[in-house]
């Protein structure tokens, strides 16, 4: 499996294809692109004060690393008084000013659209190929639909949560992305792995 991706070159990312058994896909994943994403992060003491004007304007902040999700937005808990915020269906200027708007002069909130790649794994293997190099217990008493985590993937720094019963979804910086997409694919590749949504590499 260590020459699997020797043709390809370290800093580009893994191209879009089936890794290997033919006929198996045990794990899936694909780079979910356009989407706005921007951080949110509460002024010193202003925690309480943001969750409530947030929840007021009809986004409900988890105070911790879980998910929630409403009027097309999805915030992500990444640490005390932060937020990752996503949005599939507007502009990163739209969605810094929608978030601006709701809690003027309580937080700072930063464009991050360019800054991630965004990537959703899901497969009847996916946990097994994951546990190979996520530093959290993945078994679904310990880490189910709604949480979140900020840690590290093979010396990458990541933020992954797990939508549904089915999918996680990975944040993991641009400059980072091919790292973190070798050490998917080799990881899934036993079980046999489709990737999706990032072209030609």
């Amino acid at each position: 499996m260590s020459d699997l991706l020797e043709h390809i070159a370290p800093t580009r990312l893994v191209p879009a294809g089936h890794y290997g058994p033919e006929g198996a896909a045990g794990v899936t994943a694909r780079a979910v692109d356009p989407v706005a994403a921007a951080t949110l992060v509460a002024r010193k003491g202003a925690t309480a004060r943001l969750i409530a004007a947030c929840a007021a304007a009809g986004l409900p902040l988890a105070d911790g690393p879980r998910i929630s999700a409403s009027a097309g937005l999805e915030a992500v808990g990444t640490g005390p008084g932060r937020w990752l915020i996503l949005a599939e269906a507007m502009s990163g200027a739209d969605l810094v000013a929608r978030l601006s708007a709701m809690a003027p002069s309580l937080a700072a909130v930063t464009d991050q659209s360019d800054a991630n790649l965004i990537l959703d794994v899901s497969g009847e293997k996916a946990r097994a190929a994951m546990a190979k190099g996520v530093m959290v217990d993945l078994d679904p008493t310990a880490f189910a639909a709604g949480d979140a985590a900020t840690t590290t993937v093979s010396h990458v720094g990541v933020t992954f949560w797990q939508r549904d019963a089915a999918t996680f979804r990975f944040a993991v910086g641009r400059s980072f992305a091919p790292a973190f997409l070798r050490w998917l694919t080799v990881s899934a590749a036993e079980f046999g792995f489709a990737l999706s949504g990032t072209g030609r590499g």
